[in-house]
């Protein structure tokens, strides 16, 4: 199996093992002292989260042949975009979880009323999750450029094969952000991230086999969209 998809692969287990911890036993155990956090959000920032950041890392190094693309002056600025990108990914996650961590345990779900909680379900749903995607749009835009620069020509059909089964499990984690939480920011991401990856894998004639991250990206947002909207609006 190609390298790519040994990465996407394991991006897609990882997303996998997201949405199955969020129905664990670590959204149970507080942690002391003064219950700070429940293990849940501990986990995610400190094991999911950082597996999310390495494994992109993993993939720029493989879509810039070992960062040589990153020594010409496009290659510079996708870099510094991937690394922006990153930064708004792990600082939209960490206002999230603890935003998450206080509105969840000492806030009524519906019908709250004050700055205090009215603030952490802002912090949560709105600028936590959108810092955060906003930093998964740039590294995929990061990585989608520096691919289409480099086809993989060496990508073979069954290698592509791969590839749509891993988007088909990564499509599952954006489906339940997109679909299911109180607000619409996750549809709004899933679509334009859609949007996105279509137009670049579909304006440039290389054959869609050879750009596997693009269409990795595509294939999962656009089924993650079409379910959303078939729950949120049926």
């Amino acid at each position: 199996m190609k390298k790519v998809n040994w990465i996407l692969t394991l991006l897609s287990l990882n997303g996998l093992l997201v949405t199955v911890e969020r129905f664990s036993f670590t959204t149970k155990v507080f942690l002391q002292p003064y219950n700070f956090l429940r293990l849940h959000e501990l986990f995610q920032m400190t094991v999911i989260i950082l597996i999310s950041v390495i494994l992109p890392f993993y993939l720029l190094r493989e879509l810039t042949h070992n960062f040589s693309d990153l020594k010409t002056k496009p290659g510079f600025w996708l870099g510094l975009l991937f690394i922006v990108g990153v930064y708004f990914y792990a600082t939209g996650n960490g206002l999230h979880e603890v935003s998450s961590h206080l509105f969840n345990t000492y806030c009524p779900h519906t019908n709250f009323s004050g700055n205090l909680c009215g603030g952490m379900f802002f912090n949560d749903y709105y600028v936590g999750n959108g810092f955060y995607f906003i930093g998964l749009f740039m590294v995929m835009v990061a990585l989608i450029l520096f691919e289409r620069q480099s086809p993989n020509t060496a990508f073979s059909p069954a290698d592509l094969r791969i590839t749509v089964i891993n988007s088909v499990v990564y499509a599952f984690l954006m489906f339940a952000y997109a679909a299911f939480d109180v607000v619409n920011v996750g549809l709004i991401f899933s679509v334009i991230s859609a949007a996105v990856a279509g137009y670049l894998l579909f304006s440039v004639k290389t054959k869609y086999r050879f750009l596997p991250f693009t269409t990795y990206n595509f294939i999962a947002y656009t089924l993650a969209s079409i379910g959303a909207f078939l729950v949120r609006f049926h």
